[in-house]
């Protein structure tokens, strides 16, 4: 699933930016609107301009997450136009997952810093520069086509809020620019500045693809030792400018190969790595990472490290049955014996409803191998 993630990168330079900009845009703004303000004082639409009814207030503020889902279910049916598969649909608490079972709705309070988000894989049959295109391209105008019907019926006066009609316009018109403007938003790409990232077709963009051909090879129920090794060799090997959040994508791909393949210190030689390098992965996703970083450690006897990595893994979007299987590693390891049991069973029951039918292979081994120990330890 880390494939279809890769849009973040973030150090102590990029946050100052990032606070530099924000600032722009509300100072940008707060003229923008005085100078609107100042127009529309004496126009016909001064009368709209009225002081808002307390139902008024609460359907505007109540309106704040569907003008999100509106940005992200155009993403979705850009993924959709050209086939692409549906992954995951994120807006506020509320998640949508695909899983081997079906859809399945979630409500996660502790995903990280974003609003929305959807995930989809490519269709390995056809181009997949298209398709990220339409994928991308289909938020920011989805965006657009509401702010502009929110603006009109607040114009035209058929709206029975013309209010509220304005204020959803005016909002989803910010939501166009701002996700339009080639930038980084808290370490993570605009849809702008990924457009112009595939549109170019360079290096980042060739990474990207062969990460996504791993992440659907995953989805597909092949499991990580038989991932391609070529493919996993040549995105390890990669020394051009490729972003950082890449880098630690084809990383941790790797280290889920190694892991299953039992090559222990090539496992650890990556782990190494990711140690340093993790905090190039966005929060909310981050922690799926983390979590792996914990179970490495449990698993060479290091507890101190393992609570560390535990503490940072809490929330995100993370697969059930690997935090389970995680916390009962780390519970038989704090001597909690019965406590491992349940999670154990916890883990067998949320594999049904696990998005990556490849890890779930390797999680189904992580649990009985776990589960053999248990029993041959002496009671």
């Amino acid at each position: 699933m880390f494939g279809g993630m890769i849009c973040y990168n973030t150090c102590m330079k990029s946050s100052v930016r990032t606070i530099a900009i924000f600032l722009l845009l509300v100072i940008v703004s707060g003229f923008v609107g005085s100078f609107l303000g100042s127009q529309l004082r004496n126009s016909p639409l001064a009368d709209q301009l009225k002081k808002p009814s307390v139902l008024e207030i609460l359907l505007m503020l109540g309106s704040i997450l569907p003008i999100i889902a509106v940005h992200e279910l155009g993403h979705l049916a850009g993924a959709r136009l050209l086939g692409m598969k549906f992954l995951l649909f994120v807006v506020g608490p509320f998640q949508v997952t695909q899983t081997r079972n079906g859809l399945r709705f979630n409500l996660v309070w502790k995903l990280g810093n974003f609003g929305g988000l959807v995930a989809a894989l490519p269709n390995q049959q056809h181009s997949i520069r298209p398709q990220l295109l339409s994928l991308i391209a289909g938020g920011p105008l989805a965006s657009l086509l509401l702010a502009v019907a929110g603006l009109a019926l607040f114009a035209w006066k058929t709206s029975p809020s013309p209010l509220l009609a304005g204020f959803v316009g005016f909002l989803s018109a910010v939501t166009f620019l701002v996700t339009i403007i080639p930038m980084k938003i808290g370490g993570f790409m605009t849809d702008g500045m990924q457009l112009i990232e595939i549109w170019r077709g360079g290096l980042a963009m060739i990474f990207r693809q062969k990460i996504m051909v791993l992440t659907s090879q995953s989805m597909a129920g092949i499991r990580p030792r038989e991932w391609d090794s070529q493919i996993i060799a040549d995105v390890m090997q990669e020394t051009g400018t490729v972003p950082p959040l890449y880098r630690v994508a084809a990383h941790s791909l790797a280290l889920f190969s190694a892991i299953d393949r039992q090559k222990w210190e090539e496992a650890d030689r990556l782990a190494k790595w990711m140690e340093g390098n993790v905090k190039a992965y966005p929060v909310g996703f981050r922690q799926a990472l983390t979590l792996e970083l914990c179970l490495h450690a449990i698993r060479k006897g290091d507890l101190t490290t393992a609570r560390r990595w535990h503490d940072e893994s809490k929330g995100g979007i993370v697969d059930k049955s690997r935090r389970s299987l995680v916390n009962a590693e780390l519970a038989l390891a704090e001597g909690r014996m019965e406590e491992a049991r349940a999670l154990i069973q916890s883990a067998r029951d949320q594999l049904r409803h696990a998005m990556d039918a490849g890890v779930c292979m390797m999680t189904s081994d992580d649990l009985n191998h776990l589960e053999f120990r248990i029993s041959n330890l002496p009671i």
